[in-house]
């Protein structure tokens, strides 16, 4: 059974730099679900009915991208409670069948919140400025929290300083 370690924060917080780090050093990641999809938005307000379409679908590929794994250890650009706090900040709430979908979903084996680097909007991200994304942050946190997970804090240093700090914390060897 492969060993999934999540990669989670705010926006802005260095997930996919330091996916693409430890990718270069021969480990096996899996790139952010909800990239993807907002990729094919189009640039417009979305209505309620519009977010709770995406949320569906963002939450379901993260399920099935899970269950597909492959090798002794994979990298996860966010799991499935980051999407709790995005329905939590879209919908005013959680979707209450995947909240007990959530509770019979493999556990993760590790989860590392990155602290925030400055706000960047690059263009797919949908939070409007710093708040709203430290807002998104503390709420991811609390989920995995509330889901009896006790992450581990990654600070803010070099990106190779990163990659080194998240492999000590699962006892791998530096590459």
């Amino acid at each position: 059974m492969t060993k999934k370690y999540v990669l989670t924060g705010g926006p802005s917080c260095g997930k996919t730099t330091l996916l693409d780090a430890l990718e270069v050093r021969g480990y096996n990641i899996v790139k952010e679900v909800a990239r993807g999809v907002l990729k094919e938005r189009e640039d417009k307000p979305l209505n309620y009915d519009e977010h709770l379409t995406r949320q569906k679908l963002i939450f379901g590929l993260q399920v099935l991208q899970e269950k597909n794994l492959e090798g002794e250890v994979a990298f996860l650009d966010r799991g499935i409670f980051d999407n709790f706090a995005y329905q939590v900040h879209l919908l005013s709430g959680v979707i209450p069948e995947y909240a007990e979908l959530a509770k019979k979903h493999p556990r993760y084996d590790k989860i590392f919140v990155l602290d925030r680097l400055p706000f960047e909007n690059d263009g797919l991200r949908i939070e409007k400025d710093d708040s709203e994304a430290q807002t998104l942050h503390d709420s991811i946190i609390h989920f995995y929290q509330s889901f009896g997970y006790s992450p581990t804090f990654v600070p803010v240093m070099g990106i190779e300083a990163r990659v080194d700090f998240i492999l000590e914390h699962i006892g791998e060897k530096k590459k």
